[in-house]
């Protein structure tokens, strides 16, 4: 069998890339963009985080939500891993003192933000696996974009709520004259990402499978080839 097509390989690069997503997006927010149009400030890090939602749909929707909610918890574990391995650079003595301070204002994480970001970031992406798995078994195999879409957009109200209110609102002390509108535009960006990335989905969905389908046909193909000569796999 082609391990490179195999199933728990593909399993693999999607983990993979989702913990590199979630570690670098939490990475990402402590800086601050302005939006002009909007005359907003937003992390950064929102501008690539609306992806995870799609490899963890992508995961359940192919492996089930068990391997999804893995994915999860080893993104989690990675994330406290990058944060420690940080706080140990932030520790050593730098030979700069000028750049040693530029490190510390750009990776120092306050506890606060490391709480919010995921105690939020593990509640929405939990919901969203178990409301993706409730609509499929609701739907059947039709109607992936309902089950994309419906379970994205509920859980990113989760996320969006708790990490702005708990880290704007309840730890920096913003009022919800301010928060709000960041509130609001974060979730219409995640939610208009997702519809937007809805064609995206379909094309993993069916390259995943595809693979998995040609996999399979090139074992048959090698094993029956194989069982005429005599041998044995």
């Amino acid at each position: 069998m082609n391990k490179l097509l195999a199933p728990q390989t593909i399993y693999q690069v999607i983990c993979s890339s989702f913990s590199v997503i979630v570690v670098i997006s939490n990475i990402l927010s402590a800086k601050m963009i302005m939006l002009p149009l909007f005359h907003l400030s937003v992390p950064a890090g929102l501008i690539i985080y609306p992806i995870t939602f799609l490899l963890s749909d992508l995961v359940t929707e192919i492996f089930g939500a068990k391997k999804a909610k893995v994915m999860v918890y080893i993104a989690l574990a990675m994330s406290l891993l990058s944060f420690a391995i940080i706080q140990i650079g932030l520790v050593l003595p730098g030979t700069d003192l000028e750049e040693h301070k530029a490190f510390h204002v750009i990776l120092g994480l306050t506890g606060l933000r490391i709480f919010s970001s995921l105690i939020s970031y593990l509640t929405s992406q939990i919901v969203d696996i178990q409301l993706y798995a409730a609509i499929k078994q609701w739907t059947g195999p039709k109607f992936l974009w309902l089950r994309n879409n419906g379970s994205t957009c509920i859980s990113q109200i989760v996320d969006t709520v708790m990490i702005d209110l708990i880290f704007l609102w309840w730890g920096l002390g913003m009022t919800m004259t301010e928060v709000a509108p960041i509130m609001a535009f974060s979730y219409l960006y995640k939610a208009c990402f997702s519809i937007a990335c809805t064609p995206l989905f379909y094309v993993l969905v069916f390259i995943v499978r595809g693979k998995w389908q040609i996999n399979t046909k090139i074992f048959r193909f090698f094993s029956a080839n194989v069982e005429t000569k005599g041998l044995t796999l």
